[in-house]
This record gives C-alpha cells, sequence and structure tokens, in this order.
C-alpha cells in the first residue's frame, strides 16, 4: 500500500490524473518533495527487504526485537491516531494535523512495524515450545 501512495503521489507530480487526490493532499509540506520521495524510497527498500528475508527464512524471531517493535509500532500507531483526530477536530486548517492521506499512511508504516514485531514475539514463543514427537 505504501508503494502505491508513492506511486500515486508521482503519478499527480508528473502526470496528473482527475481520479486520484490532488498531488498536495499526498504530503504535509513538513518536508520539500525531493527529500519526502528519497525517505519513501528508503522506507520502501527496507520494507521489501524485511519481507525478502521473512520468505526465505532468514529472520530468527526474537523477543526482544519483538517487544521493542511492538513498543515503537504502538507509540507510533497511537501518535499517528492522535494526529488524524486533532486534524479532524480542533486543527483542521494546520497542515500537518489536516493532512489526511499521509496520516492513513502512517498508520499502513505503522501496522508493518506492528505485525513485524508481532512476528518475532509470536515465532520466539512458538519455536520455545516443546515438540510433541509422534508415534508410530
Amino acid at each position: 500500500m505504501f508503494s502505491l501512495r508513492v506511486f500515486a503521489q508521482l503519478l499527480q507530480a508528473w502526470f496528473p490524473v482527475e481520479a486520484l487526490p490532488p498531488f498536495e493532499a499526498w504530503a504535509s509540506g513538513a518536508l520539500p518533495y525531493w527529500v519526502l520521495v528519497i525517505c519513501q524510497v528508503l522506507i520502501i527498500i527496507a520494507c521489501a527487504r524485511v519481507i525478502w528475508r521473512l520468505h526465505v527464512g532468514l529472520i530468527v524471531p526474537s523477543a526482544t526485537t519483538g517487544k521493542v517493535l511492538l513498543i515503537l509500532g504502538s507509540i507510533y500507531f497511537g501518535l499517528m491516531c492522535l494526529r488524524l483526530i486533532i486534524g479532524l477536530t480542533v486543527a483542521t486548517d494546520h497542515y500537518w494535523f489536516s493532512a489526511r492521506l499521509p496520516t492513513f499512511f502512517h498508520l499502513v508504516l505503522a501496522g508493518f512495524v506492528l505485525v513485524y514485531g508481532w512476528f518475532h514475539v509470536r515465532g520466539f514463543h512458538a519455536s520455545q515450545s516443546p515438540h510433541l514427537e509422534q508415534t508410530a
């Protein structure tokens, strides 16, 4: 989803499409667009690397890593929910709080961090449970 967001904003910057929100709706304006795109590409690369490493089984679950990711992801998710609520209620004209699309995609990224943390915690606990041997 995040990759589609980056693509959609690039599309609106270079070849605007009426079916998508305007270019300005995709960013809060907190960063210059070129810096934002570089950061977004780096995020996509990092997420793709995590997904690939999970797919091929190169990541060993770690309870500590999982707990840290769950804590950070929860804080990130909570702050973005708060940002969305403030932007929908008391700060509707503020450029950062009222930027709904960027906030939604921050929630997507926070969800990625939470799922990755859950993988670590759940996978670690599963690897610690005794395997039952089957008898013939």
